[in-house]
């Protein structure tokens, strides 16, 4: 895979859905969307659904966190427009680790509850959470809060 080719890489726990997800696609002429989500991955019927849920002509790849990390070592990611999709910050954290390193993650939407406080928008985040992402800040990794295209990007640590 052509690290250039690497248009969006999302912290989504909504996944892939509606009109968010459409612009998304449409804004950087996405053709693959990979996700990586273990429980997504291992579920025949959530790998169907999510497959189906993309727009007309965007082809979907649902991976574990192994899978993916095995492909990108192997360089067997799809090559045209991609964009990575996770559902929280411990998987993005975890496939960082196992050698996915990209370059900059978005931060769209973290799933609500528990001891999470609002940083931007509707984003919410937990102490835990809020540290994992600083972690991958500390490795380079450009991380910012951008629930839909068409609000500002923020840098994390503006937020907190």
């Amino acid at each position: 895979m052509d690290i250039n080719n690497l248009k969006l890489v999302r912290i989504d726990f909504r996944l892939i859905h509606g009109q968010v997800m459409t612009r998304w696609v449409v804004k950087h002429n996405i053709k693959n969307i990979i996700v990586i989500d273990n429980n997504s991955a291992s579920n025949p019927l959530l790998k169907k659904i999510l497959v189906k849920s993309a727009p007309s002509g965007i082809d979907v790849h649902v991976y574990t966190i192994e899978e993916a990390s095995q492909r990108w070592d192997e360089k067997s990611m799809p090559n045209e427009n991609i964009l990575i999709l996770f559902k929280n910050t411990s998987d993005a954290l975890e496939a960082w680790r196992k050698g996915i390193h990209y370059p900059a993650i978005q931060i769209g939407s973290i799933e609500g509850g528990g001891n999470k406080k609002n940083i931007y928008k509707n984003i919410v985040m937990t102490p835990s959470e809020i540290d994992e992402m600083k972690y991958l800040h500390e490795q380079g990794v450009q991380v910012y809060l951008q629930p839909i295209p068409e609000d500002r990007a923020l840098n994390l640590l503006d937020a907190i």
